[in-house]
């Protein structure tokens, strides 16, 4: 299986995080959610289907300016999907160290083929 790893940069900005400066957990789980879909994308002919499972944990809260990278690897290909994991971290300013926000693994579907079965008449 050839290797699909991906990282995106993500910047916490006060239009997604709340009074208290906190990232708002559905705008990082709808942003991980579209990332997950980059190293499935070449699989596909058409739309990806919806993910059929996901495990999302939250370890730590994201502030407003916090510099995020979201990492996206295919880990898993076989007859029935696609596995994705999701991890997102942020580097920690006095070392050189990335301290985890939070994972998730993405369950992506075989594209469902349909045969039709026609009568010559």
């Amino acid at each position: 299986m050839k290797t699909h790893h991906i990282n995106t940069p993500f910047i916490v900005t006060k239009d997604i995080s709340n009074g208290n400066g906190f990232l708002l957990p559905h705008v990082l789980y709808d942003k991980i959610k579209t990332v997950a879909t980059y190293p499935v994308k070449e699989f596909y002919l058409q739309d990806i289907p919806e993910i059929g499972d996901f495990k999302f944990k939250m370890y730590k809260n994201a502030f407003l300016n916090d510099k995020l990278t979201i990492q996206a690897q295919l880990v898993k290909q076989n007859k029935e999907g696609y596995l994705v994991n999701i991890t997102v971290t942020k580097a920690k300013s006095t070392t050189n160290y990335q301290e985890r926000i939070c994972s998730a693994l993405f369950d992506f579907p075989v594209e469902k083929r349909y045969n039709t079965n026609r009568t010559a008449c």
